[in-house]
């Protein structure tokens, strides 16, 4: 399709739409760190969990914010997952509801760190720099976007 008129829908067997390609990067994505963390007994989500832990102490209500994106009615917190590496022996709940990695949760983030990073490098290697910096903008653009759309948008 040459058409430059986005209000004029393309014929979606010629022409896959932006949300089709958001979920089916997301879907791949999902599979694929799926498969790499599940030896650390790990998916996606976990592995993001971890990832935010690792910086510094932070509430359950900081997490939340920061995994905002990745909340839903069926997932409305992720406390569960902070539970599941308190467990594990990964972190550490204070009194004040802060979660903190322990050494072993330290030592956990590390290993999987690692494999994300080969990941990630192999699912961008089809982009350079300056391609995968632009497209992070754009989407951001869009997300924003959307975000004021929803804003001004009253409910019907």
């Amino acid at each position: 399709m040459t058409d430059t008129d986005l209000t004029r829908l393309p014929d979606v067997r010629e022409q896959r739409p932006l949300g089709y390609w958001l979920k089916h990067i997301d879907g791949a994505i999902e599979e694929n760190f799926g498969r790499l963390l599940a030896a650390d007994g790990l998916n996606r989500r976990g592995w993001q969990v971890l990832n935010a832990l690792s910086y510094e102490p932070i509430t359950i209500a900081e997490l939340d914010d920061t995994m905002a994106a990745f909340l839903s009615t069926d997932e409305p917190t992720m406390r569960p997952y902070v539970d599941r590496f308190v467990e594990r022996g990964w972190a550490h709940i204070a009194d004040d509801d802060t979660a903190t990695l322990t050494d072993e949760g330290r030592q956990a983030h590390q290993r999987v760190s690692e494999k994300s990073g080969i990941l990630r490098a192999q699912v961008m290697e089809c982009l350079s720099p300056e391609e995968y910096g632009l497209l992070v903008n754009l989407l951001q653009r869009v997300a924003t976007h959307l975000d004021a759309l929803t804003a001004e948008t009253p409910r019907q």
